[in-house]
């Protein structure tokens, strides 16, 4: 069965810009690799977090607590400070996406930056902070 010269092209060509296309877009693709999370048990009031769970070029961890309504999100700033905060909108109850620069709401839009202030309304007030308590190999956060 002969390929005619027309099909041959068109396949050619289809193979050519899909390779174009992927290398244009793999840089992109590197940011959206997912966040680190951690299963963190609830022990008298608190969640032990050890600090190793940040990696050079992760500052943020996501605590995932089936007793939990919402996940914790842990922020390690360049100074060595620790902060954490619960994932739910302050506009309308909704559950937080995080992301490498901060915190979105999908249901209405509100945006939160690393630190938890409102950077996009119609959320006013900004995220519920826990509190954070290093002793140098682990974190513990008061829920």
């Amino acid at each position: 069965m002969a390929v005619e010269r027309r099909d041959f092209i068109k396949q050619a060509c289809g193979l050519c810009a899909s390779i174009v296309g992927i290398s244009a877009i793999l840089p992109a693709l590197s940011s959206c690799t997912p966040l680190k999370s951690y299963s963190g048990e609830i022990i008298q009031g608190s969640i032990q977090l050890p600090v190793n769970q940040f990696a050079e070029e992760n500052n943020l961890v996501i605590i995932k607590n089936p007793t939990l309504e919402f996940e914790i999100a842990v922020v390690k700033f360049p100074n060595g400070k620790y902060r954490a905060f619960e994932l739910q909108c302050t506009h309308r109850t909704y559950p937080l996406i995080a992301t490498k620069s901060g915190f979105v709401c999908n249901q209405h839009g509100s945006r939160f930056d690393l630190e938890g202030k409102v950077t996009q309304a119609p959320a006013e007030s900004n995220l519920k902070e826990y509190l954070v308590q290093s002793n140098g190999e682990t974190l513990n956060i008061k829920i």
